[in-house]
């Protein structure tokens, strides 16, 4: 691991060794533009004396991408199969967005939900070790690439633009917990009738990664789904199935 980065990662609190070296050795570059510092040194010595800039180094480093109904055909799966077969077993869903960036894939389920008026009474948590993405989800202002993915009708529905944002309605966000939490240091308490962990395996190495998997896995109630990223796949050792692609329910072993 770059020294710099395991420096700014362990000043945060996170754990360097969890995380693949490469895809955070190539965020080096773009981390000391974001601090406007010229070397690893000249940033290290930035954020010592400027500590409110760690967020920004810490966000550079672990980026979060995301965008509303990233990846259309999860989320049609979750609308026409899952959600029909959950209100089926109860009224409120528990849905916790782990890693959840600036909250974009959260309030996707949020919309989903009050689509199939399930929201009054369902419950959303978005967490994210990142204190700025938390920050940004909390605010929920949004451009407009953002939105790109979002059907014309919903944006209508669910959104109203201010100075040049759009922000999800009242609703949506009365609906929404934010919280900053590093899921590396255990889950939040379940059960969960759906967990979306999706693209942030892929930045872990295989055996933090797979720790997790083990963690989410048994606080998934009865019928309900996990939600990874497309190049995610559970460990062997963890007892998920999958439904569908992306989409993974536990076997009888953790019920």
């Amino acid at each position: 691991m770059d020294e710099f980065v395991a420096w700014v990662l362990c000043r945060a609190g996170l754990n360097s060794r969890s995380y693949r070296v490469q895809p955070l050795h190539r965020r080096i570059p773009a981390c000391l533009r974001a601090l406007k510092a010229p070397s690893p040194l000249a940033a290290r010595i930035l954020i010592e004396h400027q500590p409110h800039l760690l967020a920004t180094a810490v966000s550079a480093l672990l980026i979060g991408v995301t965008e509303f109904f990233r990846d259309p055909f999860v989320f049609e799966s979750i609308r026409t199969h899952v959600l029909p077969e959950l209100a089926v077993r109860r009224k409120g869903l528990r849905v916790w967005s782990v890693a959840c960036s600036s909250g974009a894939e959260l309030y996707s389920m949020a919309i989903l939900l009050s689509e199939a008026g399930l929201l009054e009474e369902s419950f959303l948590l978005g967490t994210d070790c990142r204190e700025d993405a938390i920050e940004q989800a909390r605010e929920g202002l949004y451009d407009t690439e953002e939105l790109s993915l979002l059907p014309p009708a919903l944006r209508r529905a669910y959104f109203t633009a201010q100075a040049g944002m759009f922000r999800p309605v009242r609703a949506l966000r009365a609906k929404t917990v934010w919280k900053v939490a590093d899921v590396l240091n255990g889950p939040e308490q379940g059960p969960w009738d759906i967990i979306l962990w999706r693209n942030a395996a892929i930045y872990l190495n295989p055996t933090a990664a797979a720790s997790v998997w083990r963690d989410l896995a048994p606080i998934l109630a009865p019928g309900g789904i996990l939600v990874s990223g497309k190049a995610e796949r559970p460990p062997a050792d963890v007892y998920c199935t999958g439904m569908s692609r992306c989409l993974y329910h536990t076997k009888e072993k953790y019920r």
